[in-house]
């Protein structure tokens, strides 16, 4: 009786653990197709993602190229259709456009492959005479009849259109990059209006054929479709993501997102029993097994569950996953701080963050090197976040990172505390290299969301940072956003206004320190609008050097002096060396020693009236080609005077090897005469000069008291606003006939 009742306990139990088993086994099963159904929508959209960049990617570049080529002609002012279409056809094979065309305002077209049509009703010919970019919406070909899209822009002369530029984009062509095969080649694309119109179709043979509607595809193709047409319906409407699943003789998952282009939307198809026939199958074996052995299902199914997010989690890793790093792409980091910003965080700091000149690293250490350096910075800036913050690495050495904070002096003390720990890392055990790391600030205002915009800023502030050459960050403001602009426009107006003869040359006379009499000058270029007003040399010389048209601006004062002194020589003045500013930029391109002579040879002015200046600091950035170029200058006779001597990092070798025959004595030693170390330094320096047979030119002078201690130590010449300014050339003629 009691092995009875124990036997009964026993199978009571088993029967108990079973039924607990198939229960367990029951919600498991529940719970794993979910999260497989969560996959299959998240594989939906992240393939829709990447056919997304595709497409958006070859139209926006077609449109933004069509764009550029349009303000080229547009800049060729008044030409005709021929002129116009011959530059077409030289530059229409770079691109993908089926051919290319031009209308005047009376929209008759003329194309590249001599074919003339009337667009004047076409919706992109009206769109683009109102001075807008346009594509249009699928059309046929007034040529042969090809379905095509039609980019266009306007062609503009003094703010006005005078033109429109064509080029029709096959839609065959976007069928083609549409039709890369997605899910084994089971997948397919779309391309359709808001109203469910076609836009592109599909080749794929179980696809809807000769679609023109993809609602009335859809309901012709099977009745059951009614209520996904009408989801779908909504969610075009509401111009938003999403996915329905309907019927084309077997069900099919339709995942919908909006292109970003027109009002078009990009729809991505795949059978329902492809996406879901691992997880049927996982689902099926799972309650099979669950009637035989509870543990052994478990088991099974908890490996197969972690082998699904092995699977999800290498997705996700080709995606987010930095390869050299193995932190956050910068594709994953945009996706994190979205999150942050929809979700609670207020105070938030974006930084954009790289490591000055880190081409030399590679160069000096190989780029294994590089490579160990990049990963110990990002290893660095990881683990310097706190909760909630996060780190990305864009390419090369570029990272970004977004820190919380309550006040934003925490930003920037913890920002200095990141860059001591990269300087700590130690490179090489021969040679000395400190790693200087530039941060660029952003903090984001209330109610910002616009991500990309808020990196803008952040790089504006982070490339501020780099061209201060001696910090490490700096704060976006909206002054430097003005800056960018300004220096942008600026620097659009520099060759204009080169070609308009708005650049002038101004002379700064030189004094001999003893007899005060005029001992020569510096040639200095100024830029003078036409309504008369002066453009800061501070403001276009540093956008000159950046873009190499300094160069341009050095050999025109050459030239300007040549011709100036040849002038005054004929009319009998007594002429003094007028030295010109040579640029480092000249260090790229050694020909122009050449130019310059045959300029110098052609005005017929002896080479001792002409001397050039180079600044202290071009010695060091290619040492062996400044050494080889000053000597080549010292030879043919020209007088080298070394600009702004002690703001660099003056080198005693340097001078011995290099043809110096003046130091100008920058204006910071002249202002601290009058402090015992200051005085050291000056007396110390003119000791040294005399002893190297160079001599000695003071700028900035301003008052009595620094010029009688600058005469007392032995300086050679004074140059400064104690005996003149910066002047044009008609009032330094005058102080030559003084």
């Amino acid at each position: 009786m009691r092995r009875k009742r124990e036997s009964i306990f026993k199978a009571g139990y088993i029967i108990g653990l079973l039924m607990i088993s198939v229960i367990a086994f029951a919600l498991y099963s529940h719970r794993l197709r979910e999260e497989l159904r969560e996959l299959v929508r998240n594989t939906l959209k992240e393939v829709s993602n990447q056919n997304i960049l595709v497409v958006q990617k070859e139209i926006e570049g077609d449109l933004a190229a069509l764009e550029e080529i349009a303000e080229r002609i547009s800049a060729l002012g008044e030409t005709d259709e021929k002129e116009i279409l011959e530059v077409l056809k030289r530059i229409e094979e770079r691109y993908s456009f089926k051919r290319m065309g031009y209308c005047r305002t009376d929209g008759i077209l003329h194309t590249t492959v001599d074919d003339v049509a009337d667009v004047s009703e076409r919706e992109y010919f009206k769109a683009s005479m109102q001075g807008e970019s346009y594509i249009s919406d699928p059309l046929i070909d007034l040529m042969d009849e090809e379905e095509i899209i039609v980019f266009s822009a306007p062609i503009k002369s003094d703010g006005e259109v005078i033109g429109v530029l064509c080029a029709p984009y096959r839609v065959d062509s976007l069928k083609e990059i549409l039709a890369v095969s997605s899910f084994e080649g089971e997948g397919y694309t779309y391309i359709v209006e808001r109203d469910g119109n076609k836009v592109v179709d599909s080749t794929h043979p179980t696809s809807f054929q000769n679609m023109t509607n993809i609602f009335t595809s859809m309901t012709e193709a099977d009745q059951r479709n009614y209520q996904a047409v009408e989801d779908l319906k909504r969610i075009l409407n509401d111009g938003r993501t999403g996915y329905v699943i309907f019927y084309n003789k077997v069900g099919k998952y339709m995942y919908t997102t909006p292109l970003g282009v027109k009002d078009w939307f990009l729809i991505d198809v795949v059978p329902v029993d492809f996406m879901e026939n691992t997880s049927n199958y996982i689902i099926h074996r799972t309650y099979l097994m669950c009637g035989f052995l509870a543990v052994i299902c478990a088991v099974i199914a908890f490996a197969l569950m972690n082998e699904e997010r092995r699977k999800k989690q290498r997705i996700q890793n080709l995606l987010y996953v930095d390869e050299l790093t193995g932190g956050n792409t910068l594709a994953r980091f945009k996706i994190e701080l979205e999150h942050r910003i929809q979700v609670h965080y207020k105070n938030i700091a974006l930084i954009k963050m790289d490591l000055d000149d880190f081409k030399l690293v590679n160069d000096l250490f190989g780029y294994e090197e590089g490579n160990r350096v990049l990963r110990f910075v990002g290893k660095t800036l990881q683990e310097s976040c706190r909760d909630g913050e996060f780190t990305g690495r864009s390419n090369a050495d570029r990272f970004v990172m977004l820190l919380l904070y309550d006040e934003e002096r925490e930003v920037r003390q913890r920002i200095l505390k990141i860059a001591e720990d990269i300087q700590s890392l130690h490179l090489s055990e021969t040679l000395e290299y400190l790693l200087h790391p530039v941060f660029g600030i952003y903090y984001r205002e209330p109610g910002e969301d616009n991500i990309e915009d808020m990196l803008d800023c952040a790089s504006l502030a982070h490339n501020m940072a780099k061209q201060a050459k001696n910090g490490i960050y700096r704060v976006y403001t909206n002054e430097i956003k003005e800056k960018e602009l300004q220096k942008k426009q600026l620097s659009d107006q520099i060759e204009h206004a080169y070609k308009n003869h708005e650049f002038v040359v101004y002379y700064q006379p030189k004094y001999d320190s003893r007899t005060q009499k005029l001992a020569g000058a510096e040639a200095l270029v100024r830029w003078r609008r036409p309504d008369g007003q002066m453009v800061s040399p501070g403001l276009f010389v540093p956008l000159a050097e950046e873009s190499g048209f300094v160069c341009k601006l050095d050999e025109y004062v050459f030239r300007e002096v040549c011709l100036a002194q040849k002038r005054w020589l004929d009319k009998g003045l007594g002429i003094v060396p007028i030295s010109v500013n040579l640029s480092r930029r000249h260090l790229d391109n050694p020909e122009f020693i050449d130019e310059y002579k045959a300029i110098l040879d052609e005005s017929g002015v002896p080479i001792e009236y002409i001397q050039l200046e180079i600044t202290e600091s071009a010695m060091f950035e290619k040492k062996d080609e400044f050494v080889q170029i000053m000597e080549r200058l010292h030879d043919l006779g020209f007088m080298i005077l070394m600009d702004d001597f002690g703001t660099g990092y003056s080198s005693l070798m340097m001078l011995k090897s290099i043809p110096i025959d003046v130091m100008k004595l920058d204006k910071s030693f002249v202002d601290d005469y009058d402090d015992a170390r200051g005085e050291s330094i000056i007396r110390c320096v003119m000791r040294m000069a005399q002893d190297l047979s160079i001599a000695i030119t003071a700028e900035g002078v301003e008052t009595e008291a620094q010029y009688r201690f600058l005469t007392s130590v032995g300086c050679d010449t004074i140059q400064g606003y104690y005996f003149a300014r910066p002047m044009p050339e008609e009032e330094y003629e005058v102080r030559m006939r003084a």
